[in-house]
């Protein structure tokens, strides 16, 4: 763990953390307003991707296929995004961002659905210091989620 990394810090904050095991965990993002964007990453501090363990590798994809299993079972979510970038902190991360069924059409855009001006946007206009209750019940949600399927094996799906 890097003191500075706040990806790092981030895998052990326990108020946004949805699930983690030994080698990676799930978090909600902590300053925007967005139901469900959450943040996969490696426990160990990691730079590159070629650089991740099997049980790294391994944890982030099945992490990564039930966000995604997770989310499109919730309503108003039509699309999850999965971006990773490196730029503002180096420590592998996925962001998976949800696509609600209003955002697509509150952007003017030329043709279809432009998915990086959509994160772009709303990262900045649902930018928040707190969380509002619609994020602590996601959380909550998609802990019992994640902890139901990875622990007791019940299966979801849609």
């Amino acid at each position: 763990m890097e003191e500075r990394c706040p990806v790092c810090s981030e895998t052990g904050n326990n108020e946004r953390l949805v699930f983690r095991d030994s080698s990676a965990a799930v978090y909600h993002m902590g300053n925007v307003a967005l139901p469900g964007y959450l943040v996969l990453a490696p426990i160990r501090h990691v730079t590159l991707w070629k650089d991740l363990e099997g049980p790294e590798s391994a944890s982030l994809e099945r992490f990564r296929a039930l966000a995604e299993t997770f989310l499109l079972q919730k309503e108003l979510i039509r699309k999850v995004y999965f971006l990773s970038f490196g730029e503002l902190c180096p420590h592998i991360h996925i962001h998976c961002f949800p696509r609600t069924t209003s955002m697509a059409g509150e952007i003017p855009m030329t043709v279809g659905v432009d998915g990086p001006k959509v994160f772009d946007h709303y990262r900045t206009a649902l930018k928040t210091d707190t969380s509002p209750p619609e994020v602590i019940s996601m959380i909550e949600t998609l802990r019992r989620e994640f902890q139901d399927h990875l622990l007791t094996g019940k299966r979801t799906g849609r």
